[in-house]
């Protein structure tokens, strides 16, 4: 999170984040009285969130079209708007028999006199609802869940700052490694803004993340788009444009219903209600055979890692391996588009690591232009992961290299040890921190204490290790921060067991 001061009329984005804390903890402590366990009260307060945030969105859209003499027709209406149903807590088993009957058969049945109708809004509710339910068997309880939850406001100025802040509180809660449950690590939105700046995704782009979670990438890159002040583009922005902007630009997977939800909400507060958005297995979907028109040109990720992929399902893989971060790098490399731009996250050992790892970076290196790699300090992913992560920037060249001729040239490396938060598990502000520093010299890919170049030939020679280490240190290793270290060991024996598992299946196979 930033540590700015924005106004959004009830204080500071610091005291709005501890409102909505005090919020989600009494309604939580609400459901756990009432036997719903941790798994299912994230679940029940998501599909409260985003009916509430939808309301709001609405209520905002038909005021600006009054504003313009223009007429507006609320998709969620009458007795199906929140602010209609939610406002009756005096009378909350009736409340409780509408949810659970009337309202449910609107959001979810296909048919669209009984439905939302049968556009990509429409179906996207049945999506979510689809795959959620309502846990609360009493009226009361309820009515006391609903009234903590319409005390939220989604302001402009602050949606994505609460809803991240809502996310990251619900993921604290469901268990100590949250990260297990949710599948993907909650990405800091400073370190997504970088990505998105570096990246410069542009209105007639098809913007991709094959495992979007919340949509923090996908969001904060139509943020981008419409900002003048961050992208010179947007002042000539049309009506056609937008349009396309609406249905036409964003595109991704995500295995896991509740942060499908929570990625669709998002979305929704970013203004756009069209993102095509799926739920499904990426690597199970994935395919080496995609035509170029099926590509997008550019691809923000943050995919999960320390996953193992089982052998039967590793066969559309060209280079077979049981890590999800080394499969996700395929999928990634063969979905991007001629001259189109991508920026990954992804564990250090994917760098160094031999067997499968290295030969994806081979062919990343020959199809690919690997310009910049951005490490990241180890903690950066706190209180989720203490994992040391780096940010590859790749291009795809708009022509395919001559045969012997590498896309690569050579890599500039930023070594980042300062993110503006402490790497300790509480992440509290503090100063110096680097990021505008690296994308200042990014730009003219500028040498300094924190910063150098390494040509093609270097790397080949390391065995395409593509590992940030820091030149201008006299001695590498022992100025290294102690969780790197741990991190790094980690990371290799992690590895010998990879191999290890891999020996041990050849082996059956042979018997």
């Amino acid at each position: 999170m930033s540590k700015s001061k924005t106004n959004n009329g009830n204080g500071t984005v610091d005291s709005r984040r501890q409102e909505v804390q005090r919020i989600v903890k009494n309604a939580c402590d609400q459901l756990n009285s009432e036997g719903v366990d941790a798994r299912n009260y994230v679940e029940q307060l998501a599909w409260l969130f985003f009916l509430k945030a939808f309301d709001e969105a609405e209520t905002r859209r038909e005021e600006e079209a009054a504003f313009d003499d223009a007429g507006y027709e609320r998709r969620l209406s009458g007795n199906f708007a929140w602010s209609s149903w939610a406002s009756k807590t005096d009378h909350p088993d009736e409340m409780l028999e509408f949810v659970d009957g009337k309202l449910w058969i609107k959001l979810t049945s296909p048919d669209p006199k009984k439905g939302l109708g049968d556009d990509p809004l429409a179906e996207r509710f049945r999506r979510v609802f689809d795959n959620v339910r309502n846990y609360c068997r009493r009226g009361a309880s309820f009515a006391r869940v609903v009234a903590q939850v319409d005390k939220l406001h989604f302001s402009s100025d602050t949606d994505v700052h609460v809803l991240s802040e809502i996310y990251e509180d619900l993921l604290k809660r469901v268990a100590a490694d949250s990260a297990g449950y949710a599948g993907e690590f909650y990405t800091q939105r400073h370190v997504i803004r970088v990505m998105v700046e570096v990246v410069k995704p542009q209105i007639g782009d098809k913007v991709y993340d094959p495992c979007f979670g919340t949509c923090g990438f996908l969001g904060e890159a139509a943020d981008y788009m419409r900002d003048p002040q961050r992208n010179l583009r947007a002042k000539q922005l049309s009506g056609r444009d937008l349009e396309k902007l609406q249905s036409k630009t964003f595109f991704g997977l995500e295995i896991k219903p509740l942060t499908y939800l929570l990625g669709t909400m998002n979305m929704i507060l970013h203004g756009i209600e069209s993102a095509n958005l799926e739920l499904g297995n990426t690597l199970e979907v994935h395919s080496d055979n995609i035509s170029e028109k099926d590509r997008y040109n550019v691809i923000l990720s943050n995919p999960p890692y320390g996953g193992k992929m089982a052998s039967e399902l590793q066969t559309n893989f060209r280079v077979r391996s049981s890590a999800t971060e080394c499969l996700f790098m395929q999928h990634i490399m063969r979905n991007l588009a001629k001259g189109g731009r991508a920026a990954v996250i992804i564990p250090e050992g994917v760098l160094f690591r031999g067997g499968s790892d290295q030969k994806v970076r081979q062919e990343l290196l020959e199809n690919f232009n690997v310009h910049t790699i951005l490490s990241l300090p180890a903690g950066c992913f706190l209180p989720y992961t203490g994992v040391k992560t780096n940010v590859l920037f790749f291009d795809r060249p708009e022509t395919e290299p001559k045969a012997g001729k590498l896309a690569t040239k050579n890599v500039w490396y930023y070594e980042l040890t300062n993110d503006g938060f402490e790497l300790k598990q509480t992440r509290r502000p503090i100063d110096g921190d680097q990021l505008p520093d690296f994308l200042k010299k990014w730009k003219k890919r500028t040498k300094s204490d924190n910063s150098w170049v390494v040509p093609i030939d270097e790397i080949i020679e390391r065995g395409y290790d593509l590992s940030a280490k820091n030149q201008n240190r006299k001695n590498n290793i022992e100025h290294r921060p102690a969780l790197e270290l741990v991190q790094s060991v980690r990371a290799k024996e992690e590895r010998i067991m990879d191999l290890l598992g891999e020996l041990e299946q050849v082996l059956e196979v042979g018997e």
